[in-house]
């Protein structure tokens, strides 16, 4: 098992070329679980650039909803550049 934060529920990490990405469940203040989404750009060895996206647990569904269909989307074809 993953050594986890107090607060962190759970985690994955991706990731190459100067970039990296966190998915973590994490626990508020008020107990609830809320999704936060970290992509950091390294720009040398001492540096790197960090953006984040909160997902609180009322807009997961709509969240993993809307990923779905644009992914879906994406692999019939659609949107793709031509």
């Amino acid at each position: 098992m993953k050594n986890l934060g107090k607060n962190l529920l759970d985690s994955e990490s991706f990731g190459g070329k100067g970039r990296h990405f966190f998915v973590d469940l994490v626990k508020a203040k008020n107990n609830e679980p809320y999704l936060q989404i970290t992509r950091a750009d390294y720009k040398d060895e001492q540096f790197y650039e960090r953006s984040s996206v909160i997902l609180f647990e009322e807009d997961f569904d709509f969240f993993v909803e809307a990923l779905s269909m644009v992914l879906t989307r994406y692999t019939h074809g659609e949107g793709r550049p031509a």
